[in-house]
């Protein structure tokens, strides 16, 4: 059940990666053809630094469960190869436990800025495009909880089955 569970957000959060890589990809397009015109004297958008801000936003978070399923994340240990394979373990087990937890409050917080923006009623300030924030920073703290929802699943996994690497 948790290995599913753990498989099954892992190919999410791939997903998600996928998503914010293409964003970034149109961006850059979008970005160039904007720059390129005003350059030459043709019209522009005026939106690109908005659109910047909310692919930035949307990018960043949603590859983080991908970057921890991937084991890009950074630990810097240097007592790491002091180590036997017991105190490797649980350092990365720590290390994941600190990482899930820490992801834990910004999601929270996360959702705490969004459900306030959407009762306030607040509109994305000094924009082309009227958009209520809420929207953005929705999309923001799914990428969050999309973090957390996979350490949690990371964490039940290193502790009902702990890889082959770190049995051997």
């Amino acid at each position: 059940m948790i290995q599913a569970t753990e498989r099954a957000l892992r190919r999410l959060s791939e997903g998600m990666a996928i998503a914010s890589g293409l964003a970034f990809l149109l961006l850059a397009i979008f970005t160039t053809l904007d720059v390129t015109s005003r350059k030459l004297g043709g019209p522009f958008s005026g939106i690109t630094d908005t659109l910047a801000a909310f692919v930035m936003a949307f990018g960043a978070t949603w590859s983080l469960a991908q970057a921890l399923a991937g084991g890009a994340h950074v630990r810097i240990d240097v007592l790491q190869s002091l180590y036997g394979r017991g105190m490797t373990r649980l350092s990365a087990f720590l290390a994941l436990l600190t990482t899930t937890v820490f992801s834990g409050v910004l999601c929270w917080r996360a959702w705490l800025v969004t459900l306030e923006s959407w009762s306030i009623g607040a509109y994305v300030p000094q924009s082309l495009v009227t958009l209520r924030l809420a929207w953005p920073q929705g999309v923001t703290a799914i990428g969050y909880s999309a973090l957390v929802l996979y350490g949690v699943a990371a964490l039940a996994l290193a502790l009902v089955a702990p890889r082959p690497e770190e049995t051997a």
